[in-house]
């Protein structure tokens, strides 16, 4: 199931919008460029899961700069970001109890994405 998911990530998450940056959601990965240039840039965060996420974005010091509210399966949310030279982390934040009573915590579950912002 989860190389299936994977698969679909691939095929569903490229490219960008307009002078937006998509960064897509799914269980459970986080998807999008490796690079951004720094400064001031938006960012949308798109949900193609079945579940709700969150994307968090923190620096090298793990200081939040950004995050978003919860994000519904098929909704998006925009983010408009400065950011200096480093490198960021781009997690999902949510902690969820699934059918069996455990909890699942999406960040523990692979929902980091690293980026590096250069000038």
């Amino acid at each position: 199931m989860a190389s299936a998911l994977l698969g679909l990530l691939a095929v569903a998450c490229n490219g960008s919008s307009g002078d937006s940056t998509v960064f897509t959601l799914a269980e459970f990965a986080i998807d999008g460029p490796e690079r951004l240039g720094s400064g001031t840039s938006t960012i949308t965060a798109s949900n193609v899961g079945e579940f709700p996420h969150t994307i968090v974005v923190t620096d090298s010091d793990g200081t939040v700069v950004a995050g978003s509210e919860l994000i519904q399966p098929g909704q998006s949310a925009d983010l408009d970001l400065t950011l200096d030279t480093g490198t960021y982390q781009f997690t999902c934040r949510i902690v969820a109890e699934i059918d069996d009573g455990t909890f699942i915590d999406h960040f523990e579950a692979g929902m980091l994405h690293l980026v590096e912002v250069s000038s």
